[in-house]
């Protein structure tokens, strides 16, 4: 793996195989869908320079998925 800032990944659990992105120096991410801890020794990841490539990349993966929800923790208008 290069020496880039961040990573792209995406959740080892079966159910839910969303994108999303962290530091390259961490370890493990939780999932901000599911709550799955991923070890990120363990996962294949894409190395990206600035967040704001990492965000646009996470966006159109999940976007390819299909039927977006959104973060256990997030509380927006329904």
């Amino acid at each position: 793996m290069s020496n880039s800032e961040y990573i792209v990944i995406r959740c080892t659990k079966k159910e839910c195989g969303k994108f999303t992105y962290c530091k390259s120096k961490q370890k493990t991410k939780k999932c901000p869908y599911c709550g799955k801890t991923i070890d990120l020794d363990k996962t294949q990841k894409i190395s990206v320079d600035t967040n704001l490539h990492a965000r646009k990349l996470v966006q159109e993966f999940n976007r390819k998925l299909g039927e977006l929800k959104a973060p256990k923790w997030y509380k927006g208008e329904t």
